[in-house]
């Protein structure tokens, strides 16, 4: 996909910028910068995805989105669920879906269509259904008693199908929700904010569960 990228430099010695263009989408051979004539110096290589080469996940894996409210946050996750091999999304109360919202797949970029899905306009009774069919919910979430992300590890005897859990970025997962949970996860922090993007969160989350799995 990227093999037909080229790699422009200004020629103006007061600009230099540098940069990747497709020729067959931008016929034009000028810095978008300062406007200087540009000269090739390289060619994009062609990117090779590494597959796993490591036996399918031997449980089940999906997560819940609980009223996220940006489209571009749920195409993310789509597009982790799919990298990550999870089995399913549940969209939740007033989170978009793809069938209602198209700017999904901006970012999703396809996982939307083939990652299964499903729309539940209220969580706390799909989270119910689910816990009582056995799940292991799983809320990455901000609390006094949440976990470290970091140091939670399952039990290999514990085969469970695993649910995680997050809510939108000010209100945060329903405590009805983490009421119902059996773990409460966090991402240690180490700026100055108290919180990463949902959608990067939810990405860092689902690696690290498949990973302890």
């Amino acid at each position: 996909m990227t093999e037909c990228f080229e790699i422009h430099e200004c020629t103006n010695d007061q600009c230099g910028m540098r940069f990747p263009l497709d020729p067959s989408v931008y016929a034009g051979l000028y810095c978008p910068r300062c406007g200087s004539p540009t000269k090739i110096v390289g060619q994009v290589k062609e990117q090779i995805f590494p597959q796993s080469n490591s036996k399918k996940l031997t449980v089940v894996v999906s997560g819940l989105l609980d009223n996220l409210r940006s489209e571009l946050n749920v195409g993310a996750a789509f597009r982790t669920a799919n990298g990550a091999g999870l089995s399913h999304l549940y969209l939740c109360g007033i989170t978009p879906t793809p069938a209602s919202n198209n700017r999904i797949a901006k970012t999703a970029l396809g996982a939307e269509e083939t990652v299964p899905w499903s729309y539940h306009p209220n969580a706390l009774t799909l989270a119910d259904q689910l816990k009582r069919s056995g799940a292991q919910l799983i809320a990455l979430e901000s609390t006094r008693e949440a976990l470290s992300l970091f140091d939670y590890s399952t039990s290999l005897s514990d085969r469970r199908p695993v649910v995680l859990i997050v809510g939108g970025e000010l209100a945060g997962v329903d405590p009805g929700l983490l009421e119902l949970c059996e773990k409460v996860l966090s991402i240690p922090m180490h700026g100055s904010k108290g919180s990463l993007n949902v959608s990067v969160a939810f990405g860092i989350a689902a690696y690290w569960l498949i990973s302890r799995i």
